[in-house]
């Protein structure tokens, strides 16, 4: 089985493979990670992600190799603009179907000319940024408040126009 710092890398440059096994061994392949081994390492990680033993601690160092691995796959940038955060958000929250129900997360997506793996990215990076100062009592270092209050004033607007409220 690989590193997890390995394969944190490996996932952030699988993200669009959809799961289609051929493309994921091929990445591998050139990162020197057999299909084999590849194979145990995702069934291993996925398996102790998973497991109510584990607590949790095997996600939790995950997590931020994997964003880090995302980060330098898109060279720093943002996985998206705060806008279609926002708008994406609060579609997800508040847009309504036919028949009166939420609105399907993945028709908001696609809506929005994204899919799931691309909006995990997007949260993953703003939720952090625009969220809580504080998470568990704890000082949240990513906490940006002139992004927050942006991100509040948006949503706002954002819910407005989804309601059909003028102010």
């Amino acid at each position: 089985m690989i590193s997890i710092e390995q394969y944190a890398d490996l996932c952030a440059l699988m993200a669009d493979t959809a799961g289609d096994v051929t493309k994921e061994n091929a990445i591998a392949a050139t990162h020197g990670v057999t299909p084999d081994v590849w194979a145990a390492s995702k069934a291993g990680y996925t398996a102790k992600m998973s497991d109510p033993n584990d607590m949790g601690r095997t996600a939790m160092a995950f997590m931020p190799l994997y964003q880090a691995a995302q980060a330098r796959a898109r060279g720093g940038k943002e996985p998206c603009t705060l806008e279609l955060y926002t708008k994406v958000h609060a579609e997800m929250a508040f847009k309504k179907d036919a028949m009166g129900s939420q609105m399907n997360h993945h028709l908001v997506l696609a809506e929005n000319g994204t899919h799931h793996q691309a909006w995990l990215e997007c949260e993953g990076y703003w939720t952090p940024i625009v969220g809580a100062p504080e998470i568990l009592g704890q000082p949240n270092p990513k906490f940006d408040p002139v992004q927050a209050q942006r991100f509040r004033v948006m949503m706002q607007a954002e819910s407005d126009r989804i309601n059909g409220i003028t102010r």
